[in-house]
């Protein structure tokens, strides 16, 4: 459950859900592993919470007041389509499963959750859902290719390593955070490596980008400027 906590620590969550002991729950034991967790009780609630603060992912019951849980996530996929929407549901409708389908809902939970299924399904599918963006932007008009792996200013092109591609889109998907050493050990190596061999792909990459683009936060660890 340690390198489940680790892949979940950066992400932020939205629970929307109008039972309030449920809400209270998942609240409760979801908050000791993502970074922030926000909660609604009603769609215009979650709606205005992810417009104002887009979460990595989010977690809805199908049954909720003002607009259900489906149209509900349809609207976030609008606002940030690289979000994880899950729903949830205490019912085996089909015509529910048929509407999630028609909604590219990512996944679809029977009422009571499993919880330790719910975390382990985010951890293993987060990424692939964030890497649906491959252009992101940077700071000082550089820009990053995800698929290409390539880092571009101007006319020129830049080619990253398979280790400084992965240090920069982790560093990116939580940008503006701090993340430590064992976060970036478990994401880019996925293997116990030394504290000198992290630094070299750090230095790698800067010279590859502008002026302090990657802060060293001492005794914390790194955090990617892009602002």
């Amino acid at each position: 459950m340690e390198n489940l906590h680790i892949k979940l620590q950066p992400l932020t969550l939205l629970i929307v859900e109008d039972d309030e002991s449920t809400l209270k729950w998942l609240n409760r034991i979801l908050s000791i592993y993502f970074k922030k967790v926000y909660i609604a009780n009603n769609a215009i609630d979650a709606y205005n919470i992810f417009k104002e603060n887009p979460t990595d992912v989010v977690l809805a019951d199908i049954q909720i007041p003002e607009v259900d849980g489906l149209n509900l996530l349809q609207k976030i996929a609008i606002i940030q389509s690289s979000s994880l929407r899950i729903i949830m549901t205490a019912f085996n409708n089909q015509i529910y499963l048929n509407r999630a389908i028609d909604a590219e809902v990512n996944f679809y939970f029977k009422k009571p959750i499993d919880i330790d299924e719910l975390l382990i399904t985010i951890s293993l599918n987060i990424n692939k859902q964030k890497k649906v963006t491959s252009i992101l932007e940077l700071k000082n008009e550089y820009t990053y290719d995800s698929i290409q792996k390539i880092i571009q200013i101007d006319d020129k092109k830049i080619k990253l390593t398979k280790k400084e591609s992965l240090l920069l889109e982790y560093l990116y998907e939580n940008k503006n955070t701090i993340v430590s050493l064992d976060q970036i050990e478990n994401v880019v190596w996925k293997e116990p490596v030394t504290n000198d061999a992290i630094r070299m792909v750090v230095s790698g990459l800067r010279k590859k980008l502008y002026n302090n683009c990657i802060e060293n936060i001492k005794g914390f660890g790194y955090r990617l400027s892009i602002e």
